[in-house]
């Protein structure tokens, strides 16, 4: 089963809205992710990417993820690209 990474750029006010996102995602589709951020500087601009982590899911936990992020208002006007990725590394 692939690992999922899905990244998105919000407002870094968002940091805690995210967080409880996390703990939704887990109470409704028993799957704990993680979160990660990236604050970067372009010039005058600030730029702070937002990065779920799930490992080793089912194509139908990544679905009912998906869905429960289009239901949600904290996600309005923000594109999430999610990524599937299978490790290939024997993890020895």
């Amino acid at each position: 089963m692939p690992d999922v990474f899905i990244w998105y750029h919000a407002d870094e006010q968002r940091e805690d809205a995210l967080l409880n996102w996390l703990d939704l995602v887990h109470d409704q589709a028993d799957v704990r992710g993680k979160l990660f951020i990236r604050k970067d500087s372009d010039g005058d601009q600030s730029k702070t990417t937002f990065m779920e982590t799930y490992n080793n899911i089912s194509t139908a936990s990544i679905n009912r993820i998906e869905k429960l992020a289009s239901n949600q208002n904290l996600f309005n006007g923000i594109h999430r690209q999610c990524e599937r990725f299978v490790e290939i590394t024997s993890g020895e």
